[in-house]
């Protein structure tokens, strides 16, 4: 899910997004066509919930498949920028920079560990953002796995030394205020509803981690490369989990595959993809905004499909953190 470690995720256990343009991009009539795209993103994004609720497979498992799908599109895209390396090399010039093309680099001991680590930690985050599905709403989960920018700050700090922004404190205690709106005072403490919450919330953490990780091999090797690496790591892991777990591992009706290649095709393949090519485009601020709509979408997925209502308190936590999470972004991406 190239990786900036200040973004908010559009979706755990997704490859991070390309950093979009720092400069804003010309205005030109095609920018609704992309605005277009990126709330069908968005929709497709917010389907991932949904199918793990109706799959006939257990939540660990059908996120192993969601990660294990992702893979040969991810190899193949890896192939087609070595090929495309492999030409623009014969003339010792890159025609889009004019520099010389780079050498993929052999992967070494260390970064294999690192490869493995970051799989365990996207694993862990698919593992429990799916489980949080079938205990809270859609809605929630979504939202509260967008909580990263929170979470990468102080991890980044505690890692690496990097300042955490002072002004990043008003937006922290907003959050703060969200979630105990949301949280505590939306679900009445109901043990069932609770622990939905708290597993979306573990789910930022090993997002944030998983960032982490994967920042630092995205410096060193091709972004792709790199992904196809981790999913399948990431894969193997949920695989295991599940079996441990007790989970049905292999669907027993046509129906039940339809909705893992469903899901790999909406949420990893026309959701993950749609988002890194439109926002390329359209002003990273606009496209943050339109990235938050994504609770909304599964809130409306969550009444349609499975009944699930949000009262007034539930609302008003959900507007709160949406603002600070929208807030949080700007300053860590350098904006006031």
């Amino acid at each position: 899910m190239t990786t900036s470690t200040t973004s908010t995720a559009p979706e755990p256990g997704a490859a991070p997004e390309p950093a979009a343009q720092a400069a804003s991009p010309p205005r030109t009539r095609s920018q609704a066509h992309y605005q277009g795209m990126v709330l069908l993103a968005v929709c497709c994004l917010a389907l991932g919930g949904v199918f793990v609720r109706i799959s006939e497979i257990g939540p660990v498992a059908t996120g192993a498949y969601r990660s294990l799908f992702a893979v040969p599109l991810l190899l193949g895209m890896s192939v087609a920028l070595s090929r495309h390396a492999t030409r623009t090399a014969k003339d010792g010039r890159d025609p889009g920079t004019g520099a010389a093309p780079a050498k993929q680099a052999r992967v070494t001991p260390r970064d294999r560990l690192l490869i493995v680590l970051g799989g365990l930690f996207l694993a862990a985050d698919l593992c429990l953002w799916n489980i949080s599905f079938l205990y809270t709403s859609l809605a929630e989960a979504n939202l509260l796995a967008n909580l990263v920018p929170f979470i990468i700050a102080p991890l980044m700090f505690f890692l690496f030394g990097d300042r955490i922004p002072w002004k990043l404190l008003f937006p922290a205690l907003l959050a703060l205020g969200g979630l105990y709106i949301l949280v505590i005072l939306g679900t009445g403490l109901d043990p069932e509803h609770l622990r939905g919450d708290v597993l979306a919330l573990l789910t930022a953490v090993f997002y944030a981690l998983f960032l982490v990780v994967a920042k630092g091999l995205r410096e060193r090797y091709e972004a792709t490369r790199i992904m196809a690496t981790l999913s399948l790591a990431c894969a193997v892991a949920c695989f295991v989990v599940a079996a441990v777990l007790g989970e049905r591992l292999w669907p027993t009706t046509v129906k039940g595959w339809l909705v893992l290649i469903a899901l790999a095709v909406t949420s990893q393949v026309l959701g993950q993809t749609l988002m890194a090519h439109a926002v390329k485009f359209l002003r990273l601020q606009l496209a943050a905004v339109y990235v938050l709509l994504q609770p909304v979408a599964a809130a409306v997925y969550g009444f349609v499909l499975f009944g699930q209502e949000l009262s007034p308190i539930q609302l008003a936590g959900i507007a709160i953190l949406l603002i600070s999470i929208f807030w949080a972004k700007n300053l860590l991406e350098g904006r006031s």
